[in-house]
């Protein structure tokens, strides 16, 4: 059984409802599935609580281009590894807009929208019985530009600290970059050369999947050319 020995974590009883034969995305590492997530009835967990949900499960690539699921209790270490990611890079966020805050009562307003922008909320769900499963539960990411809903986008990548988007996205889109372009150079001197977000992708507000750079290789590199 799978062990979850931990104070920091909540843990709530409920059931996941999970289409898996319905993919509504794929990533290099995880496919998408739409779910609907029903807690205990006195139990209001938003956005999780009678919701539809985004659903995601570990995949490897075999050689004739099918896919396989790994075992539980790696999925379960896996997930663990990407929350962690999502906990740093939401410290690293919150010291950004602390840094921009004081600036603003020692300088004034800036003379442009500082975007407001906040990371998808998780959990994971375990199901319980013979076969141990994990799945990764996210808030549902609403996307279609056709209708007044943001685009889902790939802001920056984790190869190189550039824009990924052209001229021609629109001006919010693009003042989102350029802020998390600026949050990589200050989390990047804060840390004195420690650590810093990468990875940037998502929609409106929202940011998703994070990784934390903190390879002492790519950092001394970075020390030369600051990711801005």
């Amino acid at each position: 059984m799978f062990d979850l020995n931990d104070e920091n974590i909540n843990i709530h009883w409920g059931t996941l409802d999970v289409d898996v034969t319905r993919e509504a995305g794929k990533g290099r590492f995880k496919t998408a599935h739409p779910g609907w997530v029903k807690l205990d009835a006195t139990l209001h967990l938003p956005p999780f609580t009678n919701q539809k949900v985004c659903v995601k499960q570990i995949y490897r690539q075999r050689s004739n281009g099918a896919i396989s699921r790994v075992s539980g209790h790696e999925k379960l270490g896996a997930f663990v590894v990407e929350f962690n990611c999502v906990r740093w890079a939401s410290i690293l966020l919150d010291m950004t807009y602390q840094f921009v805050a004081r600036e603003i009562v020692k300088r004034g307003e800036p003379p442009y929208p500082i975007p407001e922008l906040w990371y998808t909320r998780a959990m994971v769900a375990i199901v319980l019985g013979d076969s141990e499963k994990a799945f990764i539960v996210e808030e549902l990411i609403y996307t279609d530009e056709g209708k007044g809903k943001p685009q889902f986008r790939k802001y920056i990548n984790n190869r190189d600290p550039k824009s990924l988007l052209k001229i021609s996205e629109p001006d919010k889109a693009r003042s989102i970059t350029y802020f998390l372009l600026f949050s990589q150079h200050f989390q990047w001197q804060k840390t004195h050369v420690g650590a810093f977000v990468s990875d940037y992708q998502g929609t409106g507000g929202l940011i998703t999947d994070p990784q934390i750079t903190s390879n002492w290789y790519v950092l001394h590199m970075y020390a030369f050319q600051p990711p801005c």
